[in-house]
């Protein structure tokens, strides 16, 4: 063939293909910029007070908004760059060492970079019980990925930009002015290109100069740049390129307006048409649900007093209920006591409720302590008045085992907002049910199945009524769907098993014990197939489902148990861990004594077993060890001592070393 019609041919090859609309060179693929923003600005061309990233984002319209968390764990700033790099994470107690070293950026001469102490970064990730390779983003970028900055910066944002030998492809620093044609440049020769923008308002001007030269093809990610600091973070993040401009949200967090720093990799790879690796666990970014900077700013604001809030309303529940205690006392003698300790018992079953109340409402620290005790007592008084004698303590439990069902079901927004769900800002677990929830609720469900089959004695009825509650509130607490806590159906699955063999009439045999046994495991299967069924895709599909192998397994295995021993060894917890097992060793010893008030009753037999098995097999199964059986006995204290308040005790009974029952009409 002649070099005409040669040169002819490849014309019109050429001509076919940008017709199909299929990329003529490399130039013409899809993009994606990722800007890291620093916190700090003001909007263009205005005076005033410096806006927050959320303000600034949020008036850009063109960008969908939301917040990121960082890391799970302890916070660091080259922790939360190195988890977008690598899209996957574990715990910070996971590492050895748990801060990773402070890398250095390091131009080589030859266009690229190099951040120095990267060989104790991929030393460090070895260590964790967990598939994690930092640098995988720019490794599996074609061309690898480029870097642009501004003179005078540590350039610690380039670190999203290394590959897995801490290598940056190629790099341009220069002045802040010229930032966004640098970027343009690189991306010429670069499928993804890592900014770090400069601070204040001309950082806002180099994210409204991308905004407005954004191609159709391309995706611009602007972050808020990771601050040296130590306290947990989320990261405002907006998104120009995903087809609506809205609220940002993936099924790593299943909560509008809050995504994960892993879910970044998988939305790149997706842009780019990549296929994302096995071991990213992150989950494609979409834009969905409302697009609200207010929301989201009082959402993080509420996040962030949680934790500090814990103890302080801990202490003060505490310190009212001795107070009720010590005035009921000196009015009423014994009676006044056994009073107080009806009400307080009652009072500490309804707190779980009223904390929902609280977190939907988020008040100051001295208006939701004072809001929590009020209304928890003033509910202890009032069903202790209106209802009798063991009876009411069925109300506060069915109404908060109701209460959180519901929130379950409509995606976690009050608990996640309230002092004991699970907080977003630790990276560890975005809706559902914590563990301290996954402790206390099967204690409340079975007491008041014990309310309800009190008097009974045990039968095929009132074993078939704990099995099947149990069965059911435990795919409510396992599914990806609702409390999306795995560790939850093993603890209920055990305490609903030990529950059953306290209710089934019969001698216990060989045969019950190994199917009581054996009851958690079949629950983990059930709850797979749940998962399977309703498409819950949750942590738990995509880390034992779809783990790659057995050492894969062995990795989650090894990591759960790594940092229950680390929850066991911190602080005061061995102490209040003795504490919590003697006082089990105490109630099992005396429990004629201590129960007395309602005999040998079959049902509260079974809840007050079953709500220790809960307690025992959640210490045995889950991340958090001990902190399950410290709740789940706590719980059961109270419990215990709104049973001894029983209004029908005789005052002669004390220092008798028998408990002489009265029979009043106060009496169930």
């Amino acid at each position: 063939m002649s070099r005409p019609r040669l040169a002819a041919l490849l014309v019109a090859l050429l001509g076919a293909i940008g017709a199909l609309g299929l990329p003529a060179s490399a130039s013409a693929a899809p993009r994606v910029v990722l800007a890291f923003l620093p916190a700090a600005g003001t909007q263009p061309g205005t005076t005033g007070p410096p806006q927050t990233i959320l303000d600034i984002l949020g008036a850009r319209k063109q960008l969908a908004i939301g917040l990121s968390s960082s890391v799970q764990g302890s916070y660091n700033r080259e922790q939360a760059l190195l988890d977008i790099t690598q899209g996957t994470r574990t715990s910070s107690a996971a590492y050895k060492p748990r801060i990773p070293e402070t890398l250095t950026f390091f131009t080589d001469g030859e266009g690229g970079a190099t951040m120095l102490a990267w060989p104790e970064i991929l030393r460090r990730a070895a260590s964790a019980p967990a598939e994690i390779h930092p640098g995988t983003l720019a490794s599996l970028v074609p061309g690898g990925v480029g870097y642009a900055g501004v003179d005078g910066k540590e350039q610690v944002e380039a670190i999203a930009a290394a590959d897995r030998a801490g290598h940056v492809a190629a790099v341009s620093i220069g002045l802040a002015a010229d930032l966004p044609a640098r970027i343009a440049a690189l991306l010429q020769d670069h499928r993804v290109v890592v900014a770090g923008l400069p601070e204040g308002d001309k950082g806002v001007k180099a994210m409204d100069a991308l905004i407005a030269a954004r191609p159709k093809d391309e995706l611009l990610i602007v972050q808020q740049a990771p601050p040296p600091t130590t306290a947990p973070q989320l990261l405002r993040t907006g998104i120009a390129g995903l087809g609506a401009t809205s609220g940002l949200t993936s099924q790593t967090t299943h909560q509008n307006g809050l995504i994960a720093g892993i879910d970044l990799l998988p939305t790149i790879f997706r842009h780019l048409h990549l296929k994302v690796p096995k071991d990213v666990k992150g989950q494609p970014i979409e834009a969905k649900g409302p697009r609200n900077a207010k929301n989201l700013s009082d959402f993080s604001q509420r996040l962030r007093v949680i934790g500090s809030r814990r103890f302080p309303a801990l202490e003060t529940m505490l310190a009212i209920w001795f107070a009720v205690l010590l005035v009921a006392g000196v009015l009423a003698d014994r009676r006044g006591v056994r009073w107080a300790m009806r009400v307080g018992g009652l009072a500490w079953c309804w707190v779980l409720t009223v904390l929902l109340i609280t977190g939907a409402l988020a008040p100051s620290k001295t208006s939701e302590l004072a809001l929590i005790s009020l209304l928890s007592f003033g509910l202890g008084i009032a069903t202790d008045a209106l209802v009798r004698w063991p009876r009411a303590i069925f109300v506060p439990c069915a109404a908060t085992v109701v209460a959180y069902s519901l929130d379950l079901a409509r995606g976690s927004d009050l608990i996640v907002r309230s002092l004991l769900g699970p907080n977003p800002r630790f990276g560890s677990r975005f809706y559902g049910l914590g563990n301290e929830l996954e402790a206390s609720l099967p204690v409340l469900l079975f007491v008041a199945l014990a309310v309800l089959l009190q008097g009974r004695g045990r039968s095929r009825q009132g074993a078939i009524t704990f099995g099947v509650t149990g069965l059911v509130f435990g795919g409510i607490v396992g599914s990806g769907r609702l409390g999306a806590d795995v560790g939850g159906v093993l603890t209920v699955g055990a305490g609903t098993a030990v529950a059953v063999l306290c209710m089934i009439p019969g001698a216990l045999t060989k045969r019950r014990l190994a199917l009581a046994v054996a009851a958690p495991a079949a629950a983990l299967v059930a709850l797979a197939v749940l998962d399977v069924v309703t498409g819950g895709d949750s942590h738990f599909t995509r880390t034992i489902l779809q783990a790659d192998g057995s050492q894969a397994l062995w990795d989650v295995f090894k990591r759960r148990y790594e940092l229950a021993f680390n929850v066991l060894k911190r602080g005061l917890m061995p102490f209040a861990t003795g504490i919590a097992l003697l006082a089990c060793v105490y109630g099992v010893r005396y429990r004629r004594r201590i129960y007395a008030s309602i005999g040998d009753d079959a049902a509260w037999q079974a809840a007050m077993y079953g709500s220790l098995a809960a307690g025992v097999a959640g210490t045995l199964f889950n991340d958090s060890g001990p902190l399950l059986l410290l709740f789940s006995t706590f719980v059961l204290a109270v419990v215990s001592a709104y049973v001894r308040g029983e209004p029908g005790l005789d005052d002669r009974a004390v220092g008798t070393g028998q408990d002489i029952h009265v029979p009043t009409r106060d009496a169930g």
